[in-house]
């Protein structure tokens, strides 16, 4: 009378993801970025989703109030940097404009996210702020990379100085960071920039293999 009864298996009612794969891909990842968000309000991450997710469903005033919550929670977030940045170039490239209390609502809060500059010299403005802290983290100094030449307010070399001039001597640097970065300085496409980096890399870390 004590023989455990075993729990019966779970049936795996899709096993090729055929069902999976003819959902809307967006309105499952807003199922998952409402989770984040109701789980864990505090991080910047789960609202670095929910902005990813409503801006690409062309909800941008979600979009703008995910970007007001990430300020709440770390004003100085690489995340909310290069999202910022986003949401900059979104505005000035969509085809069709929100509903006018929406835009009326842009309009008058974007400019206090980008410290009522424009992108260029918001983008200017971070890199000056890089090149006076040594200090900054790995993570900022790629995302401010990434805006010099997707903003284009200067050139591939230009954009992978504020990576290297650091010579990895700040913080947040790891593993995930270095190849973040790695990625950003391969695809510049400058002679000699992922070599240098990759060096650094050795010597900042000389039991990694495989980088």
């Amino acid at each position: 009378g004590n023989v455990k009864k075993s729990k019966p298996h779970a049936i795996d009612e899709d096993p090729s993801g055929k069902e999976l794969l003819a959902l809307n891909y967006l309105d499952e990842a807003k199922k998952y970025a409402a989770i984040l968000a109701r789980h864990a309000p505090n991080s910047v991450s789960s609202w670095a989703l929910q902005y990813d997710v409503s801006v690409r469903r062309g909800k941008m005033l979600m979009g703008l109030q995910s970007l007001f919550k990430m300020k709440s929670i770390d004003s100085t977030s690489h995340q909310l940097f290069s999202r910022v940045v986003d949401f900059s170039q979104r505005l000035e490239v969509r085809s069709s404009k929100c509903h006018d209390t929406s835009e009326e609502i842009i309009s008058g809060e974007f400019p206090k996210l980008i410290e009522g500059k424009t992108l260029s010299e918001f983008v200017k403005s971070a890199i000056e702020r890089v090149k006076s802290d040594a200090a900054t983290d790995l993570p900022m100094r790629t995302a401010v990379a990434k805006a010099i030449i997707s903003s284009g307010v200067g050139s591939a070399p230009d954009s992978l100085s504020v990576i290297l001039d650091s010579k990895l001597n700040c913080r947040c640097v790891n593993v995930d960071s270095c190849r973040e970065a790695l990625e950003f300085i391969a695809s510049a496409g400058v002679d000699g920039g992922k070599g240098h980096f990759q060096a650094l890399v050795a010597t900042k870390f000389p039991f990694l293999k495989d980088f």
